[in-house]
């Protein structure tokens, strides 16, 4: 396979288990805390990665230590931020707005690359973004245009955009990682920074009387979002960056409403129509434009 191949399927493996993470997020919104349940998740996260990763990081400790701002801020942004505010998004918004504003993360991510990276995008890239949109959003509208008017916006939906420029700095800043650091060594580094820099709102939700249930809700859900969304989800997209950049690996998170479709589809007995076929090909075409033209990116 090709060094584009695998980033592919890399890519699609995160996105895969980031649609399972939307899934979850809306259906405990009622019962579990976002702080708390995205707390746990990358407490459970480290733990679990301690006996594999430790090791590795004391190996790598010289790297860890020179380039400690940048992984520090990398935590900050792809962990601890990016999902606590998507979680309280979830909170308040409908599924359709949060897929809908899912799926600007591209854009937000090639506008921050040609800033900071001095990437060149493409017109090529600029219309396989705005054609897999049109896909997104013909997907969770449920082709009817006419349920467009009646989508109403509330507070949760400035959490989710503000979550997808957060992981648009994430993804760009992906890009600045020092050569020798190893995935499993990166993953830890942002839970153990995530797990620390949510512990205090942890505390205060906690005060406030909310609290992840220890039934089994409770535990299937962290355990989820802590081995699949985090650990197998994380170690896929940013391999896929190193291979490819973040703005083409970036394009395929527009599968996240794909596999999440395809996810309820499978476990919640919904059914198969027209209007999901439709949509997944104009996605699927949109990626293709987006990510097979030629771009400018630095070599990883």
């Amino acid at each position: 396979m090709s060094k584009f191949q695998i980033a592919m399927m890399l890519a699609l493996l995160a996105a895969l288990c980031w649609a399972g993470n939307q899934v979850m997020g809306r259906f405990v919104r009622d019962t579990i805390p976002p702080i708390g349940l995205t707390f746990w998740r990358w407490t459970m996260c480290a733990t679990l990665l301690t006996p594999f990763a430790l090791p590795k990081l004391l190996k790598e400790w010289p790297i860890v230590r020179r380039n400690w701002k940048l992984l520090f801020g990398l935590g900050l942004l792809g962990s601890a931020m990016f999902q606590a505010m998507v979680y309280i998004g979830l909170h308040t918004t409908t599924a359709i707005n949060g897929l809908l504003l899912n799926s600007t993360g591209p854009v937000f991510t090639l506008f921050i690359a040609m800033i900071v990276l001095k990437e060149k995008a493409t017109l090529r890239q600029f219309i396989g973004i705005a054609v897999s949109f049109c896909g997104v959003a013909w997907l969770v509208l449920r082709g009817d245009l006419g349920s467009l008017g009646a989508l109403q916006f509330t507070v949760g939906d400035i959490w989710i955009v503000g979550a997808m420029f957060v992981w648009g700095l994430y993804s760009v800043l992906l890009r600045f990682r020092p050569s020798g650091l190893s995935d499993l060594t990166l993953v830890y580094i942002v839970a153990l920074v995530a797990a620390f820099m949510l512990s205090p709102l942890m505390v205060w939700e906690v005060s406030r009387g909310q609290v992840v249930p220890l039934n089994m809700q409770g535990i299937l859900a962290v355990g989820y979002v802590a081995v699949f969304a985090s650990i197998v989800a994380f170690l896929s997209f940013n391999a896929a960056v190193a291979r490819i950049g973040p703005t083409k690996a970036v394009t395929f998170l527009h599968f996240i409403p794909v596999f999440g479709t395809i996810l309820a589809i499978v476990f919640l007995g919904e059914r198969l129509a027209s209007y999901h076929l439709t949509g997944f090909a104009v996605v699927m075409v949109g990626v293709y434009l987006a990510t097979m033209g030629k771009t400018n990116a630095p070599d990883a």
